[in-house]
This record gives structure tokens, sequence and C-alpha cells, in this order.
């Protein structure tokens, strides 16, 4: 039988609405500047039904939304972009989950009769033609493609996207734009060029081991180690692009980005990291080990100080425990809850809004 996990998700949806800024927007910690990504995550995780996007919504979390939006909205640039805070006026990353905001809010009826407004859209194809355009890493001659895969193994002709304009391609950023692009129209965006290449370029990307880290499988003939944060935003764009094609031979990148999380999330003695890897676990796992990974982090770790010794030296490391029961928080940043909370619900309605 399933855990229950509302009354854990309840305190989460309340330390979200009771953490958010002056300026409408979240920080990565309680009190700290906002910034773009972790205002879109708490947004995205506020607009469960269970949140802040059914009935009967509590005025708090109603009021944060709406806040939450008019800061994204308001933090927009001219050419359809954001940067990565509200004194930036530079072009960043950051726009690729404001697209999946956007897209979310546009395609959930509900959610854009409470929340949305009629300028949203343009916002929306503003932000798109950003993402295709500007975001994506410039193409290289063949030259530079043989030196490059003569000192990294990787093919420079399938593009990710980038942290900045005219940068070259990274897995976090790649992951990101694939799911904001993709979540618009699933069945249409899959099959465009630019969502086939990314695939693509994931694949490539992976390490061989398993799991992805910041963009180099390979560094100097040396294999280079997975991260959770990379592995976990590469599934869910996996999770977003997967076809039938995707089976057979090519699923082998994806299954060992699964095994590779599912390997390292009893080891971890990071919320944050646990929060990551509960939530792309809990998307291709099997419904009955999906509740471990998530008791994993509700529970949390014992807290208390972990010993480490690095080159002979000892070092202190403190260990963080689950959820706060009384705040709801986990280790009191919005950013973690919001993706704590996006692994424990059920509803998949930022990936496939209907």
């Amino acid at each position: 039988m399933a855990t229950d996990f509302s009354d854990v998700l309840q305190l989460g949806y309340d330390y979200l609405a009771n953490s958010q800024n002056n300026d409408g927007g979240w920080g990565y910690r309680r009190g700290g500047m906002s910034y773009v990504e972790p205002t879109a995550l708490a947004l995205l995780a506020l607009f469960n039904t269970a949140g802040a996007g059914g009935k009967d919504v509590p005025e708090k979390r109603y009021d944060a939304v709406s806040k939450g939006l008019i800061f994204l909205r308001t933090q927009m640039h001219d050419d359809g972009s954001w940067g990565i805070m509200p004194a930036d006026t530079g072009a960043s990353w950051m726009t690729y989950p404001v697209l999946w905001v956007l897209n979310v809010l546009l395609k959930i009826p509900e959610l854009f009769s409470y929340y949305g407004e009629p300028a949203d859209q343009d916002k929306r194809d503003k932000a798109k033609n950003w993402v295709l355009s500007k975001g994506r890493e410039p193409e290289v001659d063949d030259d530079t493609n043989a030196q490059v895969q003569k000192l990294f193994q990787i093919d420079s002709t399938y593009l990710g996207w980038s942290w900045g304009p005219g940068e070259a391609g990274w897995v976090i950023p790649t992951s990101l734009a694939i799911v904001g692009l993709v979540v618009e129209d699933p069945a249409t965006m899959r099959e465009t060029t630019e969502i086939k290449n990314g695939k693509d370029y994931l694949r490539d990307r992976a390490c061989p081991a398993g799991g992805w880290n910041v963009g180099n499988p390979y560094m100097l003939g040396k294999k280079l180690p997975p991260t959770p944060d990379a592995t976990t935003f590469a599934l869910l764009a996996w999770r977003t692009t997967l076809t039938a094609s995707d089976f057979g031979p090519n699923i082998d990148a994806v299954d060992k980005g699964v095994a590779y999380l599912d390997g390292y999330i009893n080891d971890s003695n990071s919320d944050h990291t646990v929060a990551l890897c509960a939530w792309a676990l809990s998307l291709f796992k099997e419904a009955a080990n999906v509740d471990t990974y998530r008791l994993h982090l509700v529970r949390g770790l014992t807290a208390g100080d972990k010993i480490f010794t690095y080159k002979g030296q000892q070092i202190t490391k403190r260990t963080l425990a689950g959820q706060n029961k009384i705040n709801g928080d986990w280790v009191d940043s919005p950013y973690t809850t919001a993706i704590a909370l996006l692994a424990i619900s059920d509803d998949r309605y930022y990936l496939d809004p209907k």
C-alpha cells in the first residue's frame, strides 16, 4: 500500500508561500536574493492541484503564485530572455525553466483561469523563439569538430543548449531547455530536428559507467564520473521525450543513468542530492519502489557531524535531516523544498500538462 504523503506536501506548500520574498521571487535559501530558477521551480511545485492549482486554494498560496508570476513577467527582457536575477540585464539559461512554467500555465485551463494573463502566450512565444534561436550552442566547422573529438571524445555536431548565448552547450541547460520546449506539445516537439538533435547530444555526453556530468564524459582519454544533479535533469529531459524509437539499444543511456542514481541515493548525505535523486527515480522506477525513495527523502538522514579524511586531514561535514516537520522545509531552501515536493507528488502535471 502506497504511503500517504499528503501532510508532507501540505507543510511544504505552506513553507513555499511563507518563504517568498517581498519582490515575489524566491531564493536558493530562505531570505536570500530572488533568482529566476528557484522562483520557477517553486511555482511548478505550487501549481499542483493539492497546492495552489486546484479548488479552494488558501489565500496565502494563491497570492504567492500570483506574485511569483508577476515577478517572472516583469523580469523578461525585450528579446524574450531572462537573466539570472533582477539586476541581470543579460540573457541566460534561466529562460529555459521560465518557458517550462509558461507552457504549464498555458496548457492547464484551471491554472490559467486563476493566474494567467492574455499576454502570457506572447511571452511564451518570444521565450520559445529565444531558446531555439539564441540558446543553443553555435555550430562548429569540421576541423574544430575533429579536434574536439580527439581531445574529449564527443561529437560537436550534436548541439546542446548553453548557459549563455554563444557559449558551448552543457548537460543541465540542455536538459532544462528540452523540457521547457517539449511540454508545450510533446507529440509535435519530440519530432522536431532540435529535440532529436538534443537527445543525440545527451546520448553522446553520457558517462561510460552511467549518468551525466557537466558535459564531458572524457578528458584527455580518461573517463570522468557522473554527478547526481546533471543526471537528474538529463533524466527529466528523457522522461518528456521518450518515443518508441528510443527503446532497444537506444535506451541504454537512460537505463544506466537510472541505475547510477539508484546506487547513489543510499550513500548520499545531502538533502538537496536526495531530493534530486528521488525526483528522477520516481519518474522511472516501478511504483512499488518509489515509496522507498520518498521515505528516504521525508525521513532524511540522521542529523549530526560526519568525519571525512582527505589527504590525511580530517574534515567535519554536517549531515542534514529530512523535512522540517515544523516549517515544512528541506534545509530552509525554497529551491530544495520545491524539488522535494515534485519528487513526492504522484501528479505529473508539470511534465505532461493537460
